[in-house]
């Protein structure tokens, strides 16, 4: 199959712009807008589709087999950490900082003083999902297993192993925890042995 326009920006030139990788598997496509590199983080497995926008202003960490699909942003300026095999769909939107605008003015273009801004990290854990078109906003947690379904606003955490959907999100069901964690971990044991490393786990665990 012939793709046009699908150049991918190597390891060595991420490298070279500051980004951290921690393997070899890292495939960000040369359209990708990245501010302040230097903070950006990024595990193994990892592909950023074109035209996202990654605003690693207050740092953003990616573990590994993370998919970011066509179009997302994930603002930084507040932190952004990604769990391992996470996922982030089309034109999803996540914001670790976002005007109040009460009494304020908005925007980057007028003087700091006039703004109020919320600055708070946004953690999607390990197997969390943002569907397409979804909204994150700063101080959110999407708990292991979390699902923020497609077209989604969500402003508060959301549960281990729950499914989420709506504007405002409302719960819609459990997801099946078991069948997930052991195709994950599958993956991650071939992956180990294939690589004669010892853990396949996250290479931004403390």
């Amino acid at each position: 199959m012939n793709t046009y326009n699908g150049e991918f920006l190597s390891r060595d030139d991420l490298t070279k712009l500051g980004v951290v990788t921690a393997g070899p598997d890292v495939r960000v496509h040369k359209s990708v807008v990245i501010i302040n590199p230097e903070a950006l983080a990024l595990g193994d497995h990892i592909r950023v589709d074109p035209f996202c926008i990654l605003s690693a202003t207050g740092g953003i960490r990616i573990g590994n087999y993370v998919h970011i699909s066509a179009h997302a942003t994930l603002i930084g300026e507040g932190g952004i950490e990604v769990g391992d095999f996470a996922n982030i769909s089309h034109g999803a939107k996540i914001f670790s900082a976002a005007d109040k605008g009460r009494g304020y003015l908005v925007g980057a273009m007028v003087p700091t003083e006039t703004r109020q801004v919320t600055r708070a990290p946004v953690r999607l854990m390990n197997h969390a999902a943002v569907c397409a078109g979804a909204v994150i906003m700063p101080g959110v947690t999407l708990e292991e297993g979390s699902v923020a379904g497609a077209l989604s606003y969500i402003r508060k955490d959301l549960p281990a192993w729950t499914i989420w959907f709506g504007n405002p999100a409302r719960y819609l069901r459990r997801r099946e925890r078991d069948d997930v964690l052991r195709r994950a971990e599958g993956i991650a044991r071939q992956d180990s042995a294939e690589r004669g490393t010892a853990d396949p786990g996250s290479p931004w665990r403390n």
